[in-house]
């Protein structure tokens, strides 16, 4: 009888032991991100739109420039730089890179210009198709007219 005692015990303490080992990667995860500052050098024209692997990507607020305003459709130019080591506090950046950005407002869709080519972003896509063109297309909307593209209400 007291052995399977021992064993329930025995088991119960691994089992907390599992738990509180996931919880704890599910923490420092989180603080890992955090780590990447919202703003380069403390500079509100740099705003964080992505993060990877110690690299983070800023679109540049002084650098937008709308397009065209014709509602429904809207299209929008903005640099994103890219600065590896961001997490760790660099502000060298290393690449400075002009995106164009389309938006049919009636169907709420979002275009990037890739190589003279509209491509569509999806708003539950992979970050391999979507990372930092999507969080950088859809912060330009709100900079430029103050709301959200995909959770506003019309």
């Amino acid at each position: 009888m007291f052995l399977n005692i021992e064993k329930d015990v025995l088991s119960m303490k691994r089992l907390v032991l599992i738990l509180m080992a996931f919880c704890t990667l599910l923490i420092s995860g989180t603080a890992l991100a955090s780590d990447y500052p919202k703003y380069l050098g403390g500079d509100p024209n740099f705003i964080l739109v992505d993060a990877k692997m110690g690299t983070g990507w800023y679109v540049d607020r002084s650098s937008l420039v709308v397009q065209k305003y014709a509602p429904p459709s809207y299209a929008i130019a903005v640099n994103v730089c890219t600065v590896p080591d961001a997490d760790r506090g660099s502000t060298a950046i290393s690449q400075v890179k002009t995106y164009r950005f389309f938006y049919n407002w009636n169907y709420r869709s979002m275009y990037v210009n890739q190589d003279g080519q509209w491509i569509s972003l999806d708003p539950s896509g992979p970050w391999s198709k979507n990372g930092i063109v999507f969080p950088a297309g859809r912060l330009a909307f709100r900079l430029a007219y103050n709301m959200d593209f995909y959770n506003t209400r019309r």
